[in-house]
């Protein structure tokens, strides 16, 4: 009986095939008679518009957000599907590959037709169309009361989403089947072994955890490089050359005219905002007020900024160098240049807070081109130094720690023996200690706030050895695996991972420090956890699965690249096609991931 049924149902699938086949057969279906064009030229074939309308049209059918489709640039997209399915159909030539007129029916008749993304954007894009990775459609071609294939109703189908007649619609379902037979072949040579997917399981599973100290530039820059005028004249006579290059291309920020400055800025604290903007905005001015009143009772404007200000030349005493028109805020330059030499603005609001300016010279020609080459100079001269200094510490640090010393204790040592150079803020605190908040009588805080932070409305002690922002302390990573990225601001994000597995044990120092963006570190490995057989026997199905799915995925890129650079690089498409046309004037939609992205 059974075999009598399975005999049975074949020959009801055959006779559908043949009516089919019979009703779509060519030259039956009616002319196209849109203009077709060429979408795309690939060494002189055409991919006609009619075949690129078509595809767009299937692509975008899941998706009713007209402004996502846009911003992915799918226009592009089909075209370069095309130019690629083009590239396979000519591949499948050469390796005897094709489609049957029964395969192609079975599939059509099932419902399933296929359309064309680029290989490298089709996990992505695909994923945001709502399209799996064999890129099929599925269109309704069934009765709805005999649930069984409906001539009429597949032909209805395809003229209304692909504007094709019965008989182009199978030709270039054909192409596509094709092309899907291809990626499916170049897929299915790939293999992935239990143990090179247990390996790679083990290094993804597998974390480590650093202790780390960053020594940073700005550190030493700011408190412990001698900027003294003899120590930068010293070093611009020793490397003339090379303060002459940096000269020419900054002497148009000086010259004619510029005006040396000093600026004394307080912020809205983002806590103060949450009171209110005007709440924010009022605590900000008492601030500024409280300072302007220090200044009136005889305090220096460089100490006071120091102390009071929120810009980053508190530092430097409010120090803005020499300036010309275009370099700072409208308010605080019309304010600027209004003044006469020695004077102090009033307070001046901006969008950023509220500022105190003190005009201290007005330098022209000579006297610009002077000051100038000496702030060229100590900023060329303090980059260098404070490099040198800070690659020294790193070195010095990890040193002291192979040579048995605790991480803490080697770089305790180090901040220890820092000199503060004598013209910095804070030049009287030692390493370790914890600066006091000057109050406004003159005399000291009972105790100063911890890292250098005051209470709102109080004055920021001046930055010293303790209380520097980028002052090196012993940090500690969350865990992370071989691709990780420990310490964020590396020059190479994957350099402190790479070399945290190469440490065999907590404890263990590498034989170098890692550059970072602003200065070095050095690393000891704190934490070492290995993959456990338990976790791999859980995971092992969908990991491997996982693995096999992205190298097939690069197998297929891979093949696409070579093909491109050997029977297809001459590719031309027709620009107006893939102009996409306006966003809704809503702004519906949001965007997709741009679709140079190579993620999932």
């Amino acid at each position: 009986m059974n075999r009598l049924s399975q005999i049975f149902g074949a020959a009801i699938v055959i006779a559908i095939a043949v009516v089919f086949i019979v009703q779509f057969r060519p030259n039956t279906g009616p002319v196209q008679s849109t203009a077709s064009t060429c979408a795309v030229e690939v060494r002189g074939s055409c991919i006609s518009s009619v075949e690129f309308n078509a595809s767009r049209n299937l692509l975008a059918m899941r998706s009713v957000d007209e402004n996502r489709l846009r911003a992915m640039g799918y226009r592009r997209l089909t075209a370069e599907g095309l130019y690629e399915r083009w590239l396979l159909n000519e591949d499948a030539k050469r390796l005897g590959i094709t489609v049957s007129d029964d395969e192609l029916t079975s599939e059509l008749v099932a419902g399933r037709v296929r359309v064309s993304l680029p290989a490298d954007k089709i996990r992505q894009v695909g994923y945001a169309l709502n399209l799996r990775e064999d890129l099929i459609r599925y269109l309704d071609v069934r009765n709805r009361q005999t649930k069984k294939f409906d001539s009429k109703q597949y032909e209805k189908q395809i003229r209304a989403i692909t504007k094709m007649s019965p008989t182009d619609f199978r030709d270039y379902q054909r192409k596509e089947l094709v092309a899907a037979r291809m990626r499916d072949l170049i897929r299915a040579r790939v293999r992935v072994g239990e143990n090179e997917a247990f390996e790679q399981f083990s290094r993804e599973k597998s974390t480590r955890t650093l202790s780390y100290v960053r020594f940073d530039r700005r550190f030493y820059g700011d408190l412990v490089v001698d900027t003294s005028e003899k120590a930068v004249q010293a070093w611009a006579d020793a490397n003339k050359e090379e303060l002459d290059k940096a000269w020419e291309g900054r002497k148009a920020q000086y010259l004619p005219e510029c005006r040396v400055a000093r600026d004394l800025m307080v912020e809205v604290k983002p806590a103060e905002a949450e009171q209110g903007p005007e709440a924010g905005k009022a605590a900000a001015k008492a601030r500024i007020e409280a300072a302007v009143q220090r200044l009136k009772k005889g305090e220096s404007f460089a100490d006071v900024a120091r102390g009071a200000s929120d810009d980053p030349s508190a530092a430097r005493g409010g120090e803005l160098g020499c300036v010309t028109k275009g370099r700072l805020s409208k308010p605080v330059e019309d304010k600027l240049f209004a003044m006469k030499a020695g004077e102090v603005s009033d307070i001046v609001e901006t969008e950023d807070g509220f500022h105190v300016i003190k005009l201290e010279q007005i330098a022209k020609d000579a006297d610009a081109e002077k000051i100038g080459r000496l702030e060229t100079a100590r900023d060329l001269y303090t980059a260098h130094e404070s490099e040198r200094l800070a690659a020294e510490a790193a070195k010095q640090v990890l040193a002291a720690a192979a040579g048995g010393k605790s991480l803490d204790d080697a770089l305790a040592a180090h901040l220890a023996q820092l000199a503060p150079a004598k013209d910095k803020a804070g030049a009287g605190a030692k390493a370790g200690e914890q600066p006091a908040a000057a109050k406004q009588d003159g005399s000291k805080d009972e105790a100063a706030k911890e890292g250098g932070q005051a209470e709102p409305g109080e004055a920021r002690p001046p930055y010293t050895m303790a209380n520097h922002p980028n002052r090196p302390t012993v940090e500690t990573s969350l865990p992370f695996n071989v691709s990780g990225s420990p310490i964020t601001d590396a020059r190479d994000s994957t350099e402190a991972a790479r070399i945290a597995f190469q440490l065999d044990k907590p404890g263990d120092l590498p034989k170098d420090v890692v550059a970072l963006e602003n200065g070095y570190a050095v690393i000891q490995l704190k934490e070492k956890t290995s993959a456990s057989q338990e976790q791999w026997d859980k995971d092992r199905e969908f990991y491997t699965a996982a693995m096999r799915a992205a190298k097939q995925n690069d197998a297929l890129v891979g093949y696409i690249r070579r093909l491109k650079s050997t029977i297809g690089s001459e590719v031309k498409y027709d620009q107006n096609l893939l102009k996409e046309s306006k966003p809704a004037d809503d702004g519906s939609g949001e965007p997709a991931l741009p679709i140079e992205d190579e993620g999932e």
